[in-house]
């Protein structure tokens, strides 16, 4: 126990050697002034006229935007696509039509649920289409390929 008083003795009487003696009473009148000022800003400011003036902050630092951005979104958005969509998989009528009607259903409740949260846009629907009857057109062809030999 004397060693832990004769160490702590120590470290204080250092202490006050190398930042002197009113160190105590700067220190607490430096934390006082930080809490006293952080309060006095919350409230004077209050919440809703911080939030304005950090974003008016924060927008005036950002350049302004282009007006080719919006220009070229708006064109894209009128330009009208034709969709052309080839709904022969296999050949045969009584199998493709089973087959879209997975293909639709599939999109519908694995795909077009999370992906209408991130964009309206079509064209990634309608390539994970094409991708899937790309495939079963690849699947039946080689099926048919094996079953003649």
């Amino acid at each position: 126990i004397l060693s832990i008083w004769g160490w702590g003795s120590l470290g204080i009487v250092l202490f006050l050697i190398t930042f002197g003696p009113f160190v105590i009473f700067y220190s607490t009148f430096y934390i006082l002034c930080f809490v006293g000022g952080g309060l006095v800003v919350t409230l004077l400011f209050g919440k809703t006229n911080s939030e304005k003036y950090l974003e008016q902050c924060e927008h005036s630092f950002l350049p302004p935007t282009s007006t080719g951005v919006p220009k070229c979104l708006e064109e894209m958005k009128r330009e009208a696509r034709t969709i052309k969509i080839d709904r022969r998989l296999t050949g045969a009528n009584i199998i493709d039509e089973p087959l879209q009607q997975v293909i639709q259903f599939s999109l519908r409740d694995y795909v077009q649920y999370w992906y209408y949260t991130l964009s309206d846009d079509e064209s990634f629907l309608l390539e994970i289409r094409q991708t899937l009857q790309n495939a079963l057109i690849q699947f039946a062809t080689r099926c048919w390929g094996y079953s003649s030999e």
